[in-house]
């Protein structure tokens, strides 16, 4: 007869965990190996963290974004530091002059993209042009420096992706994303093309996702152990259809108080624009709040539900539901206060996001050795990636 202790009578906490250690599961057959879980804990502060905050933002505008880069390794160092499993605390190793090299480069990129077309369709047409070409380099440069710069056990995480991989994933990607730019530029006869071409873009936004997602998780490492991922290309179209579906009520009523502003200010005289740049902000804020929690819970589950180690798979019970409420308090919270919340805010979203995050290992963790080596070679395309959009959290 199996062993009975008070152990087996508490109910799972975190209280239970820190006394006995993390729960053993029963296997479910004579020949199913036994599972361990494992969860994460967070233990950030918010008043702790507003200290670093406003340290950082002081000095970035002080001196002209040139201490963004320290203040990314300080906010970075701080949460993975606070981020544990199984009791050992993440670590981040991170280069601020590497990564400071790294946004000026990105700073040029930007430049050259957002005012090249101010010049002349020619101009605008080679900025774009590099832009499609560097890309897929800054993105694959961006995760070698962010995993190798990241530990935990003292054991690097790394990336082995490839250039050439790299490349053949994206490429034709981005040509038709970038599309409707480019043919707008090559002529002005082209308006049918062009959005033909944006609508394409907008069709293969989720794909483009997915396969960022599965390009990280394939090709990262923890120590000589490869991460793996199931390909999820359905349910990533079924979670932004869901998520367009949201929207149609959103746009409907702003459509609505549009146009009721519209019929109310008709007789004196022709709006001024000026409103309809504040009805269009509200509406992208508003869109932003009412689909943002939803994929963000949805697809988190998604990808990590398909990401697994030899040995190990994980699992996440975050709620979409759960996720809105923060995300609403959050926000209320931080304009009610002048954006002073924002760190606040910031250290409750953390705390929640990986508190919902588990290991299920086949052996105990402790036993997962490896070893590899940090490479700050990448610093380059983790500003860049940092700066433009592209690193969209493994």
């Amino acid at each position: 007869m199996p062993s009975h202790s008070l152990a087996d009578d508490l109910e799972d906490s975190a209280l239970r965990d820190e006394i006995y250690g993390p729960r053993r599961l029963q296997p479910q057959s004579a020949e199913a190996p036994p599972s361990f879980v494992y969860g994460m804990k967070f233990s950030g502060d918010g008043r702790e963290y507003f200290r670093i905050w406003i340290v950082n933002l002081t000095l970035t505008v002080l001196t002209l974004g040139i201490y963004s880069a320290y203040a990314k390794v300080r906010k970075t160092r701080y949460f993975w530091q606070n981020t544990r499993l199984e009791g050992m605390a993440f670590d981040y190793h991170g280069d601020p002059l590497a990564i400071l090299r790294g946004r000026i480069l990105a700073v040029a990129l930007l430049v050259i993209y957002s005012f090249g077309t101010s010049f002349s369709a020619t101009v605008g047409l080679a900025s774009v042009t590099v832009l499609i070409a560097v890309a897929p380099w800054l993105f694959l440069r961006s995760q070698q420096f962010k995993l190798r710069n990241t530990s935990h056990r003292g054991l690097r995480f790394g990336f082995v992706g490839t250039a050439r991989q790299a490349y053949a994933r994206f490429l034709p990607l981005l040509l038709v994303w970038f599309a409707p730019t480019l043919l707008t530029l090559a002529a002005d006869e082209v308006f049918a093309a062009a959005a033909l071409a944006g609508f394409a873009s907008a069709v293969l936004f989720p794909l483009m996702h997915h396969e960022l997602k599965c390009f990280q998780h394939r090709h990262a490492t923890y120590g000589d152990r490869p991460f793996s991922f199931t390909p999820a290309r359905g349910a990533f179209y079924i979670a932004y259809l869901i998520g367009s579906a949201i929207i149609i009520p959103v746009a409907m009523g702003m459509g609505a108080a549009v146009g009721v502003f519209v019929a109310a200010t008709q007789s004196e005289g022709p709006p001024n624009t000026t409103y309809f740049f504040v009805f269009g902000a509200a509406f992208g804020v508003l869109a932003y709040l009412c689909v943002a929690p939803f994929l963000a819970a949805r697809l988190q589950k998604v990808v990590w539900e398909r990401t697994s180690l030899p040995g190990v798979r994980f699992r996440t019970e975050i709620s979409a539901a759960a996720l809105y409420a923060l995300v609403f308090k959050n926000v209320g919270l931080t304009v009610l206060t002048l954006g002073l919340y924002w760190p606040f805010a910031a250290i409750a979203l953390a705390r929640y996001r990986v508190q919902a995050f588990s290991a299920v290992s086949e052996v105990p963790i402790d036993s997962i050795a490896a070893s590899t080596q940090a490479d700050a070679r990448a610093a380059a395309g983790e500003g860049a990636a940092d700066l433009f959009g592209l690193d969209i959290g493994l």
